[in-house]
């Protein structure tokens, strides 16, 4: 078992788990020694709600799946078979350069969504816009891809990271060997992330709103993703939304810094904002996780209408894809908004890589259809 992070200049990989545990509604796996356990996802709440983040933390990492937001959200999940969590404390760290000239997955689509059936979801969530039950949701599908050669876990993160521009902010990756099963990230997004000073935490998030093809030249199409008042409006709600959730942490004050600037990242275009705010020293991880997770980027506003609604539209889980990924050692403590993101099972060569788009009464179905397929076709094309 491993777990690649980006950190800003280089990947370092964190090796040797001293404990590795899958979390299920009603029980656990122990990942190290294959043990089913009766303890469920409320005891890995209960204790991220004690850890303060002023305590000495090192080589933690935390998968939280996208319906593990709903437990905190206080909204019924009774599905016990749908993971939620995965949870490993490492004793080793390394640095790691991707392996150079991988060949391609050389990848088939065997699954996704169609534009009739897109639409029909999306007519369905128009209706709640008409009728005020939410001001935007955030629409996703699954897409499945089959290859024929033999590439290794670390191998297929070299093919997606060989190329340095690739390389996402928030990029990431688990290997799990019981499961066989690769989690991969290339997410350019920022939940949350926070750093300590003599007597408080800084902490910030950065959502991220709109999406056009870089082009040849990406100020001309940044112009055109400015100008766009759906885009605008739809940053401006979960930037609000967002605010809201940082001061509702610990009662305090959060400002945006910035309200709308680009974001490249490979073959794309975004918008974003930066919004700050001041945390305790004593404040715990819970109590961040309870009022960020899930990511208003990915749901919509306001966030437990939108979550409840899109329980509705969607044909399937999310797991891996929009959950958060934490990462705290010594300096960091970060979590991503796992987007262009994709679950890996080795043993069947399946990928599994989910897409979507924000969807408000400005927003037309066949634009956010081919948004999506943009969005699956700037991770895909790396592999």
């Amino acid at each position: 078992m491993w777990s690649l992070f980006w950190l800003g200049d280089k990947f370092v990989k964190y090796t040797i788990p001293i404990s590795a545990k899958l979390y299920f509604l009603n029980h656990s796996i122990d990942l190290l020694s294959g043990e089913t356990h009766k303890e469920g996802i409320t005891s890995l709440i209960k204790r991220i709600d004690k850890t303060q983040l002023n305590q000495e933390i090192e080589k933690y990492i935390c998968h939280f799946y996208y319906e593990c937001g709903l437990i905190l959200n206080e909204i019924e999940f009774l599905n016990p078979e749908i993971p939620l969590a995965i949870e490993v404390q490492y004793s080793e760290v390394e640095d790691w350069r991707p392996l150079r000239e991988v060949p391609s997955l050389e990848m088939t689509e065997v699954s996704g969504v169609s534009i009739e059936e897109y639409a029909k979801a999306f007519d369905k969530g128009h209706e709640h816009l008409l009728r005020g039950d939410c001001y935007q949701f955030n629409l996703t599908y699954p897409f499945k891809f089959k290859w024929q050669n033999n590439l290794k876990p670390l191998e297929i993160c070299s093919r997606l990271w060989e190329d340095v521009g690739s390389i996402a902010p928030y990029a990431h990756a688990t290997y799990i060997p019981f499961l066989d099963t690769l989690y991969l990230s290339n997410s350019p997004e920022c939940l949350f992330q926070m750093k300590k000073r003599s007597q408080s935490f800084d902490i910030w998030t950065m959502p991220i709103k709109g999406t056009l093809p870089r082009g040849t030249n990406w100020k001309d199409a940044w112009r055109e993703l400015r100008s766009s008042r759906k885009d605008r409006g739809e940053l401006d709600m979960i930037t609000d939304l967002l605010r809201n959730d940082l001061s509702r942490i610990e009662e305090q004050v959060s400002r945006v810094i910035k309200r709308r600037s680009p974001l490249l990242v490979p073959g794309i275009i975004h918008q974003y904002s930066l919004i700050k705010s001041t945390l305790s020293l004593s404040v715990s991880l819970g109590r961040v996780m309870r009022s960020m997770f899930p990511g208003g980027s990915i749901t919509g506003a306001p966030k437990k209408n939108s979550i409840k609604i899109l329980k509705n539209l969607e044909s399937s889980p999310r797991g891996f894809y929009c959950g958060s990924t934490v990462i705290i050692d010594k300096s960091i403590i970060a979590a991503s908004v796992n987007i262009r993101s994709a679950c890996i099972e080795l043993d069947k060569k399946q990928l599994e890589y989910h897409a979507g788009g924000g969807v408000t009464l400005l927003s037309h179905c066949h634009d956010e259809y081919s948004e999506m397929l943009l969005k699956k076709k700037s991770f895909v094309r790396n592999l």
